[in-house]
Parts: C-alpha cells; structure tokens; sequence
C-alpha cells in the first residue's frame, strides 16, 4: 500500500467516529426536568394609615334654593327688578305707587311701626345697624327708638326718595339676612302689590343635589359638613352643606332622601362657570391611624372570622385578626402581636 493512503484512512476513521458520536447524543432523549420549585410568595407590609370612605353623587351648580317674597304694602306696582338683578343694602327692590321699598338687612322682619315712643326691642336694634352701616351719624345705640334715629332715619327717606316722616312702617321696606338675586318674577306692573312678586336667590354660587337613601346613609350628611366639588371641566374645590329638606321617596314605603343646598367655599373657583353638573364627594367614614392590609390578605377561617398569614423567619404563622373598615383595596385590621412594617401574605 503506498504511504499516502495511511493518513487519509486515519482521518476518514476520527471523522466517522465523531458523526456517530454526535448522532448518538442527537439521538438520545432529553434529559428528566428536575421537579418546579414553588413561587415565592407575595409579601405586604402591615401600615398605618388614614382610611377614608366617601360616595360620589350628582348636583347641579347655580344659586341655591329660590324663596317668594311676598309684599306687604298695599298699593299698585309700579316697577320690578329684572331677573338677575343683585340687590344690597339700602337699594330697592321694588316700587309701590312709584315710591321705592328698600332692602335692609337683618333676620328680624319689620313686624310693627317704627317710630318715637315703641318699646325698645330686635327691630329697633336692626334699623340702627342700618342706619350706621348705610353711611348716617348718630343713629342710636343699643335697640331703643331716639331722636337720633328718627333724625338719621329721614336723612335716609330722603337721600332714598322717600317721605321723611321719621318712621317706618310695616311693608315701607323688607329685612332680609343679606344681598339677594332676583331668580324669577311672577308679578307685573299695575298689580296689587300685596301679593307674592318675586323669587330670590342667594348672590353666592351654590350646588343642589339630593340624597338618595339607596346611594348614601343621609344621617352622616349635617349641615356644616365639608364635601368636595369636581366641577365642569374637572377643577375641583370644596363646598360647605347648608340647608336640608327632606323629600318624599319616590317608591312606595321607601326611606325619604333629602335635598342638600351646597355653599362653594371658594367664589372665585366658580366665578367663570355659570352652571352645569357637578359632582359631590362626601366623606362617608373616617379611621386615621389604623393598621391596614390589602384585602387580598385576609384568609377565611373554617370556624368562621379571618387571619393574617404572617412571615415569620423562613416560615409563617397564622394570625387571628378582627376586620374594621373596608376602603378601596385596604382593610382595618387589628390582632394580637400585630404591628406595622409587618410582611403577610397575599394571594396573587
């Protein structure tokens, strides 16, 4: 055999030996995975916190409840104020037999004649704050009729273009608690004028919204109580709730809900919105300072009650727990041995 052949039989044998190897290993079935390691469990930290629940529901921005001013002037009506018009102290609000009847302020109603002579009491003191507030000197003190306050009170009946007779009788001007909105006039010139002639309006931006009794627990609603607005456009401000009326339920036998005046805390926040929908938030319960979980944490206990697994070491250990509030997610918890920072065990 010549010498070449020796060298290339050698190469032809390594190469065939490693293409049976690999198809050996090719041909071999794959190797047994070794058994799945369990996940690792989902830890949370026990915290405290501030819970806060609340619902969320309708009103309507404009200038609160409407009342109907009734004139107790006889005579003929010779003007109205336009609807929208804002009357304040000492302007008119309407005319009887073309004599102005102005607008004072106060929470007493003109009851009697005011003049020399009467008992002192409220109305006295009302005219005089009046007086005094409206620009005139010397009016009188406490609430008793002077002859100071007769001399300021025809100083006003003039500059007002009335007769300055120094006393002023029942319907000659109408006491309210502040400035109003004139919101509807159901009268007209050449009426009697002892009749009802107006509908008024706060001068303050409110929202109305009623109670529903299937939406929300109308015992937590107060006046006084703060809600928040999310006015149109999604800005939002607080409001303050005023006046409550209850209303009847609209089913048979139903709880009766109640319609809230809400006052805007801020003027100014509303003072481009002429009105619209609006929605109110109110604060249904409140726990600050508790320890909390996610729900998901809680396990049901076959005697009944719940349990916290906590992550003790490289273990765990059940924890009995009594729930309290329940707000979004999160849940109040309180336990024996159970402090904040704590890590249990939530379901995934």
């Amino acid at each position: 055999m010549r010498r070449w052949l020796l060298p290339v039989l050698a190469a032809v044998l390594v190469l065939g030996a490693a293409g049976a190897f690999a198809y050996s290993r090719l041909a071999e079935p794959p190797p047994e995975q070794g058994p799945d390691r369990p996940a690792a469990a989902d830890t949370v930290a026990v915290e405290r916190t501030d819970l806060v629940t609340s619902v969320t529901i309708s009103g309507t921005l404009g200038f609160g409840a409407t009342t109907t001013l009734t004139g107790r002037r006889a005579g003929t009506l010779t003007w109205l104020p336009p609807i929208g018009t804002v009357v304040d102290q000492g302007e008119k609000l309407y005319e009887v037999d073309a004599q102005p009847v102005p607008l004072l302020f106060g929470d007493t109603p003109l009851y009697r004649k005011l003049e020399p002579g009467i008992p002192p009491g409220p109305d006295v003191a009302e005219l005089i704050t009046n007086l005094r507030a409206l620009g005139y000197r010397n009016p009188g003190n406490k609430n008793e009729f002077t002859e100071g306050t007769q001399a300021a009170l025809k100083r006003w009946q003039k500059n007002v273009g009335l007769a300055e007779t120094g006393v002023l009788d029942v319907g000659d001007a109408v006491v309210l608690p502040g400035k109003v909105r004139i919101d509807a006039v159901t009268a007209q010139p050449g009426a009697p004028a002892n009749a009802e002639l107006f509908a008024y309006t706060s001068v303050e931006r409110a929202v109305s919204a009623t109670l529903d009794p299937t939406q929300i627990d109308v015992a937590v609603v107060k006046p006084g109580s703060k809600v928040t607005l999310t006015l149109p456009g999604g800005t939002e401000t607080t409001g303050t709730v005023g006046a409550l009326t209850t209303q009847e339920s609209s089913s048979e036998g139903g709880e009766p809900g109640q319609a809230a005046t809400i006052t805007v805390d801020d003027q100014n926040a509303v003072a481009s919105v002429d009105s619209g929908p609006v929605q109110v938030t109110v604060v249904t319960g409140n726990r600050p300072g508790v320890l909390a979980v996610p729900v998901t944490a809680l396990l049901a206990l076959g005697e009944g009650g719940y349990a916290l697994q906590v992550v003790s070491g490289r273990t765990t250990k059940l924890v009995g727990v009594e729930t309290g509030m329940f707000a979004g997610d999160l849940v109040e918890v309180t336990g024996e041995g159970l402090t904040e920072g704590m890590h249990v065990v939530r379901a995934s």
